[in-house]
């Protein structure tokens, strides 16, 4: 039997348009343009041939004819949704996260047990290495997170949801200290000579921002330790080689452990902010969601549980 449909995104247009009354709330969350909304939303009142939506204000007010629509096609898109991710391959089968690599392995792998614990034994986690500009294949992964610029569009077809901006902090391992003879709340930087500085060279920002820490003419950034990953300095610091620009995130686990010291130069603040992303087919999962809040919770601890969600 041929059903006759109107557009099926013009369908979705309307219920998320029509749910929030609002025209960009719902762009946001379809992850389109509000002129791409509009387009769909005009698109079915000539389809239909009635009018859905009155302006009211800067508002949006419901016609008696799209008060009637909505329950049922949320209803029905709902429907769509719950069976589609029965018979999909997602359905019992392996979650995937996807990560940069050092988040990775300075936080998410030495909190496995803390996941361990809130999933089911019989889903299989994977987890994959991404890098700062994928387009991750929703084939390949169910969330992932992403270090990127805080006014960055999220990606087509995800979920995106901002967790903390990076902060970095200066970090020398204690070892090192005690050779130098330094104290770590009270670092003379005039003391300082040019490979005691650990600098990951691909971060300009970062360079900047260091600059302001020394007030020294004796040595320049440029001569100082450069490594092309945050982890070779990372690993350097830990070492014992010198002093390191880390975020609080990367190096929270070897503060705990003893293995580096947090210096008395000022905190700064970077563009470039952790944020998760949700494939949204998945995005009402259980597991996805235990596993989201999981990182919600390594990233951003102090406050997790204002963004925390619940399994439906």
């Amino acid at each position: 039997m041929r059903r006759k449909l109107p557009p099926l995104r013009a369908l979705v247009a309307f219920e998320a348009t029509a749910r929030h009354q609002s025209v960009k709330i719902a762009a946001e969350e379809l992850h389109v343009t509000q002129s791409a909304i509009s387009h769909q939303l005009r698109q079915l009142e000539e389809s239909l041939g009635v009018v859905l939506f009155v302006r009211k204000g800067r508002g949006l007010s419901l016609t008696k004819s799209a008060i009637r629509l909505l329950p049922r096609l949320t209803e029905a898109l709902d429907g769509i949704a719950d069976i589609t991710g029965e018979v999909g391959p997602d359905k019992g089968k392996a979650i995937r996260i996807g990560a940069l690599a050092t988040p990775a392995l300075t936080v998410l792998l030495y909190e496995l047990g803390n996941l361990r614990g809130r999933l089911p034994t019989d889903i299989p986690v994977q987890f994959r290495k991404i890098e700062f500009d994928d387009d991750l294949d929703p084939l390949e992964i169910d969330l992932a997170l992403q270090i990127a610029p805080k006014d960055l569009p999220g990606l087509d077809g995800w979920v995106t949801e901002l967790l903390t901006p990076e902060i970095y902090t200066a970090f020398a391992a204690p070892q090192w200290l005690t050779e130098r003879g330094f104290d770590a709340g009270n670092i003379d930087v005039k003391t300082l000579r040019s490979r005691d500085i650990l600098l990951i060279d691909s971060d300009s920002e970062q360079f900047s921002q260091i600059a302001q820490w020394f007030d020294s003419p004796h040595f320049s950034l440029d001569d100082c330790w450069t490594f092309s990953h945050h982890i070779w300095a990372l690993e350097a610091a830990r070492a014992g080689q010198g002093i390191v620009a880390s975020t609080d995130v990367v190096a929270r686990n070897f503060v705990d452990r003893g293995e580096l010291v947090p210096l008395n130069f000022p905190d700064f603040v970077s563009h470039w902010w952790y944020r998760l992303l949700i494939r949204p087919a998945r995005e009402k999962d259980p597991i996805v969601i235990e596993a989201a809040n999981w990182i919600r919770e390594l990233i951003n601890p102090h406050t997790a549980s204002l963004s925390r969600k619940k399994p439906l």
